[in-house]
């Protein structure tokens, strides 16, 4: 018990120390070299090479030097920065690297403590250092979701733009001006990389991977067909405008007729985790050869296993694309 205890206040001691050290140290430091280093890429635009200017735009992953340069290395480095992007999540990869590890670690080694099985600690700790991606999964859908029910009222803008004589990329400018969050930022972000130079089908290539999803697409395709072939661009956004609200219609009946199964499906998940604990809490005895028994251990492994099956087969049947 002391073992345990003097390891706590050693946790708690080091997560203060670290947050004094960022918040009173590190970040005033930050600010100041991110000062240093605009004021010296604004001199050297004037007379760097091309190669120089390259290596100084170079995207900053993390502010330990050693973990930047992992993060520049990994492959996967560039997908999970967009997954992050995707949800407007303003953290760095680092530091989302590093919460993920420590939250790991911090489920790990009490498991260890507590004389655990391995394969158990392991499970939990993979669970525990899983969950930040799970959270950023979950704003990323609400940020989609909510993007695509701005998005028919966004094109319905830029047509009528179309139709008072404005140019296409004052119609985004418009959506980027009066339009709310997160489709103002998109198209923002649209306009600013035409508008800096970018060739307008590139700068709406990058929107679609910044949101990925299908509706956006087939807007993008819309438009680079009409730019190629031609036609009346103010009716191709209203009759995509319309495709896109029956689709969101259709889409929210669906969520409708298929509650009850995704009700279930919460119930069917929370339940066993839920009455384990109750358990717990009121007849230990009764769940201990759960814990002590090898059998039962295995038994707690496998349960873990099968729930995970069931949600994902489960979720799978109440997902239906339209």
């Amino acid at each position: 018990m002391l073992v345990i205890l003097t390891l706590l206040i050693f946790l708690v001691v080091l997560g203060l120390t670290v947050s004094g050290i960022y918040f009173f140290i590190e970040a005033p430091a930050a600010r100041r070299r991110l000062h240093i280093r605009l004021a010296g890429i604004q001199q050297a635009s004037h007379n760097a090479p091309d190669v120089e200017m390259d290596l100084m735009r170079r995207e900053v992953l993390s502010g330990i030097p050693m973990l930047n340069r992992f993060l520049i290395d990994f492959t996967p480095t560039r997908r999970i920065s967009e997954f992050l992007e995707q949800a407007d999540v303003r953290m760095a990869l680092g530091t989302f690297f590093l919460l993920t590890v420590a939250l790991g670690l911090l489920v790990f080694v009490p498991a260890i403590l507590f004389n655990a099985p391995i394969y158990l600690a392991l499970l939990f700790a993979l669970l525990a250092a899983a969950s930040p991606a799970f959270v950023v999964s979950i704003k990323r859908t609400r940020r989609f979701h909510k993007f695509m029910e701005q998005l028919p009222d966004a094109l319905d803008l830029l047509g009528r733009a179309v139709r008072a004589g404005h140019a296409f990329t004052t119609g985004l400018e418009l959506i980027a001006t009066e339009m709310p969050q997160p489709v103002a930022g998109e198209f923002r972000i649209t306009y600013d990389q035409q508008n800096l130079g970018l060739p307008l089908r590139d700068a709406l290539a990058n929107m679609t991977v910044r949101v990925p999803l299908q509706d956006v697409r087939i807007f993008v395709t819309a438009l680079q067909i009409q730019r190629e072939s031609g036609g009346n661009l103010a009716e191709i956004l209203d009759n995509l405008a319309y495709v896109i609200r029956e689709r969101f219609k259709l889409q929210r009946q669906i969520r409708v007729y298929t509650a009850e199964s995704r009700f279930s499906l919460y119930i069917l998940t929370v339940a066993p985790p839920v009455v384990a604990v109750l358990f717990a809490l009121g007849n230990p005895e009764y769940i201990r050869p759960l814990i002590d028994d090898p059998l039962g251990q295995r038994m707690i492994a496998v349960g873990v296993i099968l729930q995970i099956i069931g949600y994902l087969v489960i979720r799978h049947i109440t997902r239906m694309k339209v």
